[in-house]
């Protein structure tokens, strides 16, 4: 009788439980992520096969699918399959403990961050930190991310490799507005640009760039190899057109281009053909993704140049600006009336046109974009801008002492160097390539100007631009001619003459006894041409000639030729009473006078806008944590908020001004024994021996899949538990009647005994 007493209360104490278990599922109808859990009953041990009762032997949660709402909250996430999300609870003491929560009503904090409802952090794959040095090339040092200046966007795409995630961004500031034709006068010829040409040229690889990236984009495993573009030259007879009417062509992907012939009577027909070339040259350089230069020489040793009278000219360099893209030259020639003379193509030189692939294809694309929208700078100094006069022979008014030297901004030192340390001093330029020379002969490791800019003559004006690797890059370059200055001696006069004086060796003439020191000045003043004549005849003397002597009162001034120096004092001497004073010495040096560069001629060779590209990296390889949302914060842009997203493989990417990027991955952690995480409350469940350690998949694969602006609802089923109720209501009651019979039995056996 006993036994089935404690076996009734048995019953009533597991049938509690269940109705406590079923009274949570109720109460959590309606609570996001919430897993319903139900009472596993088991029978108790037996004594003569005869069972002692009941007891709850778990209380298990069902991880089965709950069904998903839309929200449109753009950080609303829910998991479609089997997984969990991992969050932190990070304690202002520094330590951190991770959670596991099908709760997917995340936000973001206030640090940035992506929390959960509780402010626990989420974590994932955060975006690696840019390093401006090696993920950011912009053309200005002190910017390295998106500013509001970039309103032009150049591409955004994301790759997906199989152990990280990059963004590729590119932006520029506005090239439409900043954008200047080159100078017909200057460039005709050597490249020439006009405004909507630059313009259309950076249109034209923007989208070479996208097409790079797309296909960069789909197959990121490729094999990175660069792209070059084609260069060709062709060459035209010479010895034809020579009139007006007459023209010079050449056919170009089978379009014709022709240039009337450019007819001047004052000029030869090989410079008026020349003329003419340019002219083709320009037009060549007007077509998108296209530019063309005069050149001369012989091949496989022609070089760029715009001299009229250059030995062997004739000759057109063309050059494709998208790196990889093929075109194809046809006829080559010169006519006049019916007369044709026909050119040719020059296979012995030039570069042909290799596809990149891979990345490789992607960068040598980007430094294609790099140079159309920003180019590199060139400083123009025409013969008016060097201190001489425009001749038409390219010749100074006079041999000129110039120096040069350029300021330029260092990446690896990040600041400014002067290049060369030391001005470099070009002695005695009669011509324009006399500077050429000299500049592009300043070479050797390190803070050389042929490392960093080429001079050029240009159709007579001295054009100084930086080398295509600086593209972008701004120059400070400060040319100055140098004016000699003569060394002067100051010489004072005292005394009263005894007789006729001597000065540097000669008798001066008209002086006599009693003249004073103010007499014998003015006496030397009148016969200085003698006395110079007498010095400068001397031969001991030839290393410091007169110049001239001059003064006034008791002091005179000898001034010695310009290309004297340290000249030794005149000594202290007295001659007749009269006393001439050591000298004192001014020695001899010169006075830089900087020439400014013609601001209406010099520019960039691309549009002068800014550019930036930017790469930014998600591995998937490293540990897991918080992930910050803020893009000013992750050093991307300085504008914080963009229109956040996450993919179904948990990839977080914010949309900012048409610019997409990918900035962290929510993780997916997945059990070998979902039913052993222990419940926490707060929706958070915890690892435990029984449910071994979480896994994560690399790009979450294989996990559950997520849904965005979506939540999952609590999988408690309220018509299910009303019922369930019902029954441990009845069992309950069933029990407790148990009891009371035993109790009942037991009175009745005692008052038998009575």
């Amino acid at each position: 009788m006993i036994g089935a007493l404690w076996t009734g209360i048995s019953g009533l104490s597991s049938h509690q439980k269940a109705l406590d278990n079923e009274a949570t599922n109720i109460a959590n109808v309606n609570t996001v992520g919430y897993k319903a859990s139900r009472i596993s009953f088991a029978d108790q041990m037996y004594q003569d096969k005869i069972g002692k009762g009941s007891k709850v032997l778990d209380a298990e949660k069902l991880y089965v699918q709950g069904n998903l709402k839309v929200t449109g909250v753009s950080f609303d996430m829910a998991l479609s399959g089997s997984g969990f999300f991992a969050v932190a609870n990070t304690r202002s003491s520094g330590a951190s403990e991770t959670f596991y929560t099908r709760a997917g009503n995340f936000r973001m904090g206030e640090d940035g961050s992506l929390q959960d409802a509780a402010g626990n952090k989420v974590q994932g794959w955060a975006m690696r930190d840019v390093d401006a040095d090696v993920d950011v090339k912009s053309t200005n040092p002190n910017v390295t991310s998106f500013t509001n200046d970039y309103i032009k966007l150049g591409a955004s795409k994301i790759i997906r490799h199989n152990n990280k995630v990059e963004t590729i961004t590119a932006k520029m500031t506005d090239y439409n507005q900043v954008a200047v034709a080159d100078s017909t006068t200057v460039f005709s010829g050597a490249g020439l640009k006009t405004k909507s040409a630059k313009i259309i040229d950076v249109e034209t690889l923007i989208s070479d760039y996208n097409l790079k990236l797309t296909a960069y984009q789909s197959n990121p495993a490729a094999t990175s190899s660069p792209s070059q573009a084609q260069i060709s030259y062709v060459k035209y007879p010479m010895d034809t057109a020579s009139a007006e009417g007459d023209q010079m062509y050449v056919y170009l992907n089978g379009t014709k281009y022709s240039q009337s012939f450019e007819y001047d009577a004052a000029k030869t027909d090989d410079e008026n053909r020349m003329a003419t070339l340019k002219k083709l040259a320009d037009q060549i350089s007007a077509i998108p993704g296209f530019v063309a230069y005069t050149a001369a020489g012989t091949p496989p040793n022609l070089t760029e140049t715009t001299d009229e009278l250059a030995t062997n000219p004739g000759y057109l360099k063309i050059e494709s600006l998208i790196p990889g893209k093929l075109f194809t030259l046809g006829e080559v020639a010169e006519s006049s009336g019916v007369t044709t003379s026909v050119g040719s193509v020059v296979t012995s030189q030039g570069v042909d046109a290799i596809a990149g692939t891979g990345f490789g294809a992607v960068k040598s694309a980007q430094e294609a974009l790099l140079k159309a929208v920003s180019g590199m700078q060139k400083d123009v100094y025409t013969l008016s801008d060097l201190g001489a006069d425009l001749d038409s022979d390219e010749v100074l008014d006079t041999a000129t002492n110039f120096t040069y030297q350029l300021s330029i901004y260092s990446p690896e030192l990040k600041t400014n160097i002067d290049v060369p340390a030391i001005p470099l001093t070009i002695t005695a330029a009669t011509t324009v390539d006399d500077i050429v020379t000299a500049i592009n002969g300043n070479v050797g490791a390190g803070a050389y100007l042929a490392n960093y800019v080429e001079a050029k003559n240009v159709n007579g004006a001295l054009v100084i631009q930086a080398k295509d690797e600086l593209a972008g890059y701004k120059i400070n370059g400060t040319l100055a001619q140098t004016n000699a200055v003569s060394e002067v001696q100051t010489v004072e006069v005292t005394g009263t003459a005894t007789g006729a004086v001597s000065f540097l060796g000669s008798v001066v003439a008209g002086s006599a006894a009693l003249d004073t020191a103010a007499d014998t000045v003015t006496n030397i003043l009148a016969d200085s041409a003698a006395i110079i004549a007498a010095w400068n005849g001397d031969v001991d003397n030839a290393a410091k000639q007169i110049l001239s002597i001059t003064g006034g009162g008791t002091t005179l001034t000898v001034t010695y030729a310009n290309d004297m120096g340290n000249v030794a004092n005149i000594d202290s001497a007295t001659s007749a009473g009269i006393t001439f004073g050591e000298s004192v010495e001014t020695t001899s040096g010169s006075i830089p006078a900087t020439r400014e560069k013609n601001s209406s001629y010099s520019g960039f060779t691309g549009a002068g806008a800014e550019f930036i590209q930017m790469i930014n990296t998600i591995d998937q390889t490293a540990s897991q944590g918080g992930l910050q949302l803020r893009l000013d914060v992750l050093n991307i842009s300085d504008s914080a908020f963009g229109e956040f997203n996450v993919d179904s493989s948990g990839l977080i990417t914010m949309m900012q001004d048409g610019a997409e990027y990918a900035i962290g991955q929510v993780a997916v952690a997945l059990f070998n024994n979902e039913r052993g995480l222990i419940p926490i409350g707060d929706n958070l469940v915890r690892k435990s021996n029984e449910s071994g350690e979480p896994i994560f998949n690399v790009n979450n694969d294989k996990t559950a899949k997520i849904e965005a602006r979506t939540l999952e609802l609590s999988t408690a089923d309220l018509s299910e538990s009303l019922v369930n109720l019902m029954v441990f209501q009845r069992a309950f009651e069933a029990n407790a009647k148990s009891i009371t019979t035993s109790d009942e039995l037991l009175n009745t056996l005692i008052n038998l005994k009575r």
